[in-house]
């Protein structure tokens, strides 16, 4: 996926990761990409996913125990890399697959959309009253 627009991205996996959150145990990683926490490990092993090491209590070289962190950005590399299609190309394939629907499937459709997206702004437009 090169030479795709960052807003595109992040749009395009803003589902998948929970706002807000930077840092991600690798038991969270692996629910968000859909794989196993030793998955998650093996793949920062082998270079295949970015995390950090540390424990901040042992000195440095004495450390028995490591916590391993992916950041969101790592994630979102990873999902890149391993994706074989483009947040574009997803929805052109969307696109197509709604223009194959009859009139019945759309209007279900139409009514799941325009629920999620009022219930959504109905949710930020309390959240901003209370402020």
């Amino acid at each position: 996926m090169k030479n795709q627009n960052t807003t595109d991205v992040d749009g395009h996996f803003a589902s998948l990761l929970p706002k807000g959150q930077e840092w991600f145990s690798p038991k969270e990683a692996g629910n968000i990409i859909g794989r196993s926490d030793q998955f998650i490990r093996n793949s920062f092993y082998s270079g295949k996913i970015f995390g950090h090491l540390s424990n901040g209590i042992a000195p440095k070289g004495e450390e028995k125990k490591t916590y391993l962190r992916v950041h969101r950005d790592a994630i979102i590399m990873y999902l890149l890399e391993s994706a074989n299609y483009t947040p574009e190309s997803f929805m052109e394939s969307l696109e197509s697959l709604l223009m194959r629907r009859s009139d019945y499937q759309l209007m279900r459709l139409e009514k799941l959309i325009r629920d999620r997206l009022y219930s959504k702004s109905a949710r930020y437009i309390g959240a901003r009253s209370q402020k």
